[in-house]
């Protein structure tokens, strides 16, 4: 097993999240951005827009991004939940598993 010496880096291409619109270039805290996400969008529920925050930040906190870093990648992922909640963005790509029906091993067997 080989140790790495430094952590993997993907190359940043322009992607759908990069144009996602935004109000500021960065948010100097958690309680800026959601301050300005309920303004941002005053047809959804303030307790959504806290709870998308919430979840967002739990994410970004996961991974043990530095605050700017946390703050910006956090905005991404709240403001296409908000997007795709006031129906301004279409869902996709979202796993949806289905239930399969098995077969019973069990009377295969006993013949």
């Amino acid at each position: 097993m080989s140790e790495r010496s430094r952590p993997i880096t993907i190359p940043a291409t322009a992607s759908a999240a990069e144009r996602l619109p935004r109000c500021c270039p960065a948010h100097p805290d958690w309680t800026t951005l959601s301050e300005h996400l309920v303004d941002e969008f005053p047809e959804i529920a303030i307790g959504d827009i806290v709870r998308e925050v919430s979840r967002a930040k739990d994410a970004v906190d996961q991974v043990s991004l530095d605050l700017d870093e946390a703050l910006s990648v956090g905005e991404l992922i709240v403001r296409h939940q908000l997007l795709m909640l006031a129906g301004h963005v279409q869902e996709v790509a979202r796993l949806d598993p289905e239930r399969h029906t098995r077969r019973d091993l069990s009377r295969s067997q006993a013949k």
